[in-house]
């Protein structure tokens, strides 16, 4: 709870996974994947429920195990390829107010392939987000720097040639010149509950919240995992407890 408000942490866990099979429940330097997401959330300041929305029942009984609450199984249609987290979201929502009667004022989005993300960031997102938000639509994403060549990005204009994405009016040579630009590190997200029940149309009041590119690894191979885990083991050789 922030000033009040409640907050819902929503971990979407499909089972299908392509690239790495059973990747949510992956082991990680001795963990199950999943479990450093779910044990971030749970050591927050300002969360009070860590929620799991999944299809699958391996992933489920791993979430247990590791503290969240997992009060149904995801129908099958809304963790298709194709489904938007939207869907699970609004799912999940509608879930808990028709058998628990229960609601949330906020909803943070945690992805269970970001396993460096930690407790202080979380709190500190949040803690950003409420210093400053403008209005009840605004919604809390993380970033990470992009690289400044982003700014001579090119396109394919038709068949024969290519033109900048960028600049057509008044061209920028110098890198130096070039405005920062970010990227999403899919790591965090955070707002009022009806925005994020429909967070892939709500992209025009975007709060920013900085994160290193250390900790904004997300796993989707085995090559992913394996530096995840290069990472945690190089924090365990300092020192730094995960």
């Amino acid at each position: 709870m922030f000033n009040s408000k409640t907050i819902l942490s929503f971990i979407g866990a499909r089972a299908g996974s392509k690239g790495l099979k059973n990747k949510n429940i992956s082991d990680l330097s001795g963990k199950p994947l999943i479990a450093w997401t779910i044990e971030a959330s749970l050591g927050s300041e300002y969360v009070d429920r860590t929620l799991v929305s999944t299809d699958g029942k391996q992933i489920a009984q791993a979430a247990r195990d590791c503290g969240a609450d997992v009060p149904f199984l995801r129908p099958a249609q809304l963790a298709m390829d194709e489904s938007l987290l939207d869907e699970a979201i609004q799912h999940g929502v509608r879930w808990l107010k028709q058998e628990e009667k229960r609601s949330y004022d906020y909803i943070l989005l945690l992805q269970p392939t970001s396993p460096l993300r930690t407790a202080r960031h979380i709190d500190a997102a949040i803690e950003c987000y409420f210093q400053n938000k403008k209005s009840g639509k605004d919604i809390l994403i993380s970033i990470i720097p992009a690289p400044k060549k982003v700014g001579w990005l090119m396109h394919k204009r038709d068949h024969s040639y290519i033109d900048f994405c960028f600049y057509k009016k008044r061209r920028k040579s110098r890198r130096q010149e070039l405005p920062d630009y970010y990227l999403p590190n899919g790591v965090i997200y955070f707002g009022p509950t009806e925005v994020m029940m429909h967070l892939s149309k709500n992209t025009s009041r975007m709060l920013p919240f900085m994160m290193d590119q250390g900790v904004s690894i997300d796993i989707d191979s085995p090559e992913d995992l394996k530096s995840a885990a290069h990472v945690l083991n190089n924090l365990k050789q300092t020192g730094v407890n995960v």
